[in-house]
């Protein structure tokens, strides 16, 4: 054979014949000699089978693959209710003159016409109600003692309104007379209140369950007992005749004393069911845009102790909204002040350096919380809408309306007898709080993460 022919048939994978005969000759004879058992080829295989098979059945579960584990659900929201809140209602003289109808009666329906419906948008909504109701016989009066009529109470309910807060610095301004009939008129009206009670028998938290979620509701004002040689005072005004147990109240000299209250409250609470909770708060200086150190050290602390949401009133300007967050992690939203939601403090009568206005704005606050499907309650919506108090004459008098500044509609349509000056309202208090607000609304945008449930 040739050596091409040869290249040939080992290039084509052929073996020439002489290696083929050989290959036949080889086989045969380690037939002959044992060299091919299939048998135990198969029970090797049967003892590996086996071997595998054990170690399936017995093998720790928290050993399984990590493909073979079950995957959890991202959590989806079951339910939600907003709880919406405003600020001072301070009602001045001239505001219930202006509502007087003639035959000894009031009207403060024009009042809240503008804003009712964003008053009866949230689930619930709560107010600060920053006079007393004594009555008429009481005489009906404003700044420094407040007594008005109990129209006012009237037109919050029917504008919406669910919760009065009760505990403020003009909470005695009529005795303790003023404190129990105040209560009385408010549950003539179909609403609740937290801050002041009727009696000892009864609790300051307020808890209300809406779309499956239990929400605790609590209200505190500071008092002025260093200032007095009495138990407790309002403004300086000595509470008597059973009246320092009828205000819930925390001197600014033993914030432990605070500390203990709001720990109690949340003991109470959690025995109460209560998944989420929002704190009012009655603190701060008057007319002050930002917080003081005793209100930002009472935040932090309350944030500390699990309080979800804080909401502060009687700056009468609005002051900063934060979001702090605990050494565990807990995220507490903050805001120290919500303005005055209306009163007779306009920027004419009270501005010296500017004529800045604040004192005529207010907001509506909406906290939306939801609950999961894996039973966890967190907030998932945040959304402020500006108020302003706009002050016209129909010819017969004083008209003062509460104005919504809803950025989601053109301005000539707020309703606002100028426009421009509505809008300068509404910058000044975006201006105030849109930084953090912001930042925590598009935080709050995104899906939640199941891995922090």
């Amino acid at each position: 054979m040739s050596q091409r022919r040869s290249n040939q048939r080992y290039q084509s994978g052929r073996r020439p014949q002489s290696d083929q005969r050989y290959q036949r000759e080889y086989t045969k004879q380690k037939k002959r000699r044992g060299g091919f058992k299939p048998g135990i080829l198969l029970i090797v295989l049967v003892v590996l089978i086996a071997a595998v098979a054990a170690f399936l059945i017995l093998r720790p579960k928290d050993e399984a693959p990590e493909e073979e584990k079950p995957r959890l659900a991202s959590p989806a929201i079951a339910s939600s209710v907003t709880v919406g809140s405003t600020g001072d209602i301070l009602i001045h003289s001239p505001i219930y003159d202006a509502a007087a109808t003639g035959d000894g009666n009031y009207d403060f329906s024009r009042d809240f016409a503008l804003v009712a419906p964003y008053y009866t948008a949230p689930d619930i909504m709560v107010a600060n109600l920053e006079v007393t109701c004594a009555g008429e016989e009481n005489g009906y009066k404003s700044y420094p003692l407040f007594n008005c009529p109990d129209e006012i109470v009237t037109a919050l309910a029917n504008s919406g309104v669910d919760i009065c807060l009760t505990a403020n610095n003009h909470a005695n301004d009529s005795g303790t007379y003023g404190i129990k009939r105040t209560l009385d008129v408010i549950k003539e009206n179909g609403m609740e209140y937290t801050g002041t009670r009727q009696s000892t028998d009864e609790h300051y938290i307020v808890t209300k369950m809406v779309n499956g979620i239990k929400l605790g509701f609590v209200c505190y004002t500071y008092d002025t007992r260093e200032i007095t040689d009495w138990n407790k005072s309002l403004n300086g005004l000595p509470l008597t005749d059973g009246g320092e147990d009828l205000v819930n109240s925390f001197c600014y000299s033993d914030l432990d004393e605070l500390y203990n209250a709001v720990q109690s409250d949340l003991d109470q609470m959690k025995m109460l069911g209560v998944e989420a909770n929002i704190f009012y708060i009655h603190w701060g200086d008057e007319y002050h845009d930002d917080p003081n150190e005793d209100q930002q050290a009472i935040a932090q602390r309350l944030c500390e102790m699990g309080v979800d949401v804080i909401v502060g009133g009687h700056p009468h300007v609005i002051e900063r909204y934060e979001t702090l967050t605990s050494s565990t992690g807990h995220q507490m939203l903050c805001l120290y002040s919500m303005g005055n939601e209306i009163s007779n403090q306009r920027a004419n009568l009270m501005d010296e350096d500017g004529n800045r206005g604040y004192t005529e704005d207010g907001m509506i606050f909406n906290v939306t919380f939801s609950k999961f499907n894996n039973g966890k309650v967190k907030i998932t919506g945040l959304d402020i809408i500006p108020t302003w108090v706009d002050l016209t004459d129909d010819g017969q008098g004083r008209v003062y309306s509460i104005v919504a500044l809803d950025n989601e509609k053109d301005p000539s349509s707020w309703g606002a007898s100028s426009e421009g000056a509505a809008i300068n309202s509404y910058n000044r208090t975006m201006g105030r709080i849109s930084g953090e607000y912001n930042r925590f609304r598009e935080s709050i945008r995104l899906a939640p993460d199941p891995e922090s449930f």
